[in-house]
């Protein structure tokens, strides 16, 4: 029987900077927003918000800070990410500590991790920590996680409620979702794959896309629940459409860049700061991708 785990569309907000320090009302607005939007959950000091970039009372911080202003309204399950396994479950346990309601927990980084390695981390968190975690999988971040072990720490430990994933291998991710989706909630980590999880039977989205474009993402959740095919595929082609343009026309800037440069496209007064060293988008490369933007059925409620 499958666990009360997470679903819908959860959103990874950017963590504004003001001259290198967290902007907290920057950050304030950022939430309240993505809450009007419609978000089912928030998602703060996952990769879209830096994590590995923040200091540690800077993440809790930001904890604190995207609590309140969600204030029991959507679930707010915090990134806590860490290179080693003892630092995991400290941040893990201060979530907790700080009312959190679950944690986002990627795999090992920055080393290839065999089986063995990658089930005993999330085990010595989820063992010693109880709180709802999704567990992550991020190539990018290190070795991607076996399909054996997603469903091995499923079944072993009750909170270990969902899974996020973020390698992007169709028969990989289909295989996934067949062996876990009536143990755990799946969702995936990017809206260009959104309608084939959906289809395939996962319950989500874990994205950083929403607070950019909401009612794309939206648009494929609600016209695959209503049986929409038709309607569903057209919001997903305004999808890859708008990674085609970030792709033409924010060369070189960072991932998470990307997004405060839209929201200040939205119109919140946000810097495009990046924490060093890595690179923001500019107001030029904003400014010749904006009439493209404005192609992806955008109306008034866009703005902020």
């Amino acid at each position: 029987m499958k666990k009360q785990g997470f679903s819908g569309i959860f959103c990874l907000p950017v963590t504004p900077f003001r001259r290198d320090e967290v902007d907290e009302e920057g950050l304030r607005r950022v939430v309240e927003v993505i809450v009007r939007d419609g978000a089912d959950g928030l998602v703060p000091t996952g990769a879209t918000g830096e994590f590995p970039y923040l200091l540690h009372e800077e993440r809790k911080k930001i904890w604190g800070i995207t609590l309140d202003v969600a204030n029991g309204k959507l679930p707010v399950t915090a990134g806590t990410g860490a290179v080693s396994t003892k630092e995991a479950i400290q941040f893990t346990q201060e979530a907790l500590d700080v009312g959190c309601d679950g944690v986002l927990l990627s795999h090992p980084i920055l080393m290839q991790a065999n089986d063995d390695e990658t089930y005993n981390h999330f085990a010595a968190v989820a063992s010693k920590v109880d709180i709802p975690i999704i567990m992550y999988n991020n190539p990018g971040l290190g070795k991607s996680m076996s399909p054996s072990v997603i469903e091995r720490l499923g079944k072993e430990y009750d909170n270990i409620v969902s899974y996020k994933e973020d390698d992007f291998n169709h028969v990989r991710f289909a295989e996934i979702i067949r062996r876990n989706k009536d143990q755990i909630t799946l969702f995936t980590g990017s809206p260009a794959a959104y309608l084939s999880f959906l289809t395939h039977g996962a319950h989500g989205a874990l994205i950083a896309e929403f607070q950019a474009f909401p009612h794309l993402m939206k648009g494929v959740k609600e016209s695959h629940e209503k049986g929409d095919h038709e309607k569903a595929i057209y919001y997903h082609e305004k999808i890859i459409k708008m990674f085609n343009i970030i792709g033409t026309y924010f060369v070189g800037a960072s991932f998470w860049g990307r997004y405060k440069a839209i929201w200040k496209l939205r119109g919140l007064d946000v810097e495009f700061d990046v924490r060093a060293p890595c690179t923001p988008v500019t107001p030029q490369q904003l400014e010749k991708a904006k009439p493209e933007f404005m192609k992806l059925d955008i109306d008034d409620s866009w703005y902020v």
